[in-house]
């Protein structure tokens, strides 16, 4: 009698056993799962502005320039100007080419480049121009996105 309790209790013993081996198989094979399941994004970064195509992918600085032509060629930093300063130059000036420029390491991408004669035209390109900064600032944090059109 008591060799048929041996028998009988080595199949439930073997049963114990696979069923703890199928469990550490399946906590295997799901760890194997959520570590291949990591993603990867594409780091390849483009702007494109007005037909031209900058690729931002390596750019370690973007910088900004804000700059004004008079009507004899000298250039004057306009950066952080607000509408009084850029009234006391118009009243100096008739008026002046404003430029308002990104710079990416070695490349300039010329956001807008036009003439002013009144300081309400300075205050909206200004303003184009940071709004553009705010949506390159955004892309540029945004792992997903591989291109901007602005």
């Amino acid at each position: 009698m008591s060799d048929t309790r041996i028998f009988k209790s080595q199949p439930a013993l073997t049963i114990a056993k696979y069923f703890v081996v199928v469990l550490l198989v399946a906590c295997v094979a799901s760890l194997a799962g959520c570590m291949s399941s990591t993603k990867v994004y594409n780091t390849q970064k483009t702007v494109t502005y007005r037909g031209d195509l900058y690729n931002v992918s390596n750019v370690q600085k973007i910088g900004t320039r804000v700059e004004g032509r008079t009507p004899e060629g000298e250039v004057i930093n306009m950066k952080g100007m607000d509408r009084k300063d850029a009234g006391k130059l118009l009243d100096e000036h008739s008026s002046l080419v404003v430029s308002t420029v990104f710079d990416m390491d070695d490349q300039e991408m010329v956001y807008q480049r036009s003439k002013i004669t009144k300081t309400s035209e300075f205050s909206k390109m200004v303003s184009n121009f940071e709004n553009a900064g705010s949506k390159l600032s955004k892309f540029m944090a945004n792992k997903k996105s591989t291109q901007l059109k602005l």
